[in-house]
């Protein structure tokens, strides 16, 4: 959020994106995972997308001295992420992963209390509405994300990461009617096709060890 403040929205998010590429990276030197060529393309074709949607609002009219502080701080955030993931990969092997949600979000609710000091605003009517729901259904969220980094490598999920922005982009057709970019038509199908090419991955295993057994 910090880096939000301090940036213009796409490159914010062309910056957090980078966390799938740490994760890939991060999982192959401390967890010692094969990084293959279906991960890579994967991870590749997820991350063109995300520069095909924000291409046409980068170095946007925000060109304030906090600029270069905004881009360090989006950095540190992509690099904070991937670490995180690859501690919930590495305690899957020994934690449950509603216990692993569990102290996630402890974590996160003691380290949101020191912000405290700086200003808090209490939500009201609605907006405490919505915010109770997207907690929820984040709890739900980092439950099924947990229970993945159980039975996949954390380096095969990246590319699964970029999904994760076609559901905004869906949300604004089909619950507020906004017009649909050309720039995510485009984009769409490299982030799908990346996600394709990683789940491709075990199938292409499981026929050449079949063929092997025969």
């Amino acid at each position: 959020m910090s880096s939000l403040a301090r940036l213009n929205i796409a490159e914010a998010i062309l910056i957090a994106q980078l966390s799938p590429l740490l994760t890939a990276m991060a999982a192959v030197w401390l967890l010692s995972e094969r990084l293959t060529l279906f991960r890579i393309g994967g991870i590749l074709l997820g991350f063109s997308g995300v520069i095909t949607l924000v291409w046409p609002e980068l170095g946007g009219d925000n060109s304030d001295e906090g600029r270069l502080l905004g881009v360090i701080l989006g950095i540190a955030s992509a690099a904070l992420s991937a670490f995180a993931l690859i501690m919930v990969r590495s305690l899957n092997k020994t934690e449950s992963p509603g216990a692993i949600a569990l102290y996630f979000v402890l974590a996160a609710m003691l380290g949101a209390l020191l912000t405290l000091p700086w200003g808090w605003v209490m939500p009201e009517g609605t907006t405490l509405l919505y915010l109770v729901g997207a907690g929820i259904f984040g709890g739900f969220a980092h439950i099924a994300m947990t229970m993945s980094f159980r039975y996949a490598e954390a380096s095969r999920l990246a590319p699964f990461e970029y999904l994760a922005l076609l559901w905004p982009l869906l949300a604004d057709l089909v619950i507020f009617r906004l017009p649909i970019a050309t720039t995510f038509m485009l984009a769409a199908p490299l982030v799908l096709a990346g996600a394709g090419l990683a789940a491709a991955e075990k199938k292409k295993s499981s026929q050449t060890k079949t063929v092997n057994q025969t």
